[in-house]
């Protein structure tokens, strides 16, 4: 995954877009941990955000389309 987008259920988006890092296959990430989406850039920084505040989690690859 690269780029991330999250709907809140009060109508404001947050995206989380791929930046790129030096050095190789370093992205974005979602992952789900109890009542959290934890999103982890490329620099291992986390996010967390209470699911019960999310409407829709989007994430797109970065690589490219075979």
């Amino acid at each position: 995954m690269a780029n991330i987008t999250i709907k809140m259920k009060d109508g404001t988006v947050r995206k989380f877009l791929h930046e790129g890092r030096a050095g190789g296959s370093w992205t974005k990430s979602v992952r789900y941990e109890a009542a959290f989406a934890v999103v982890t850039d490329e620099y291992g920084k986390e996010t967390a955000i209470p699911v019960a505040d999310i409407e829709e989690v989007v994430s797109e690859s970065h690589r490219g389309r075979w």
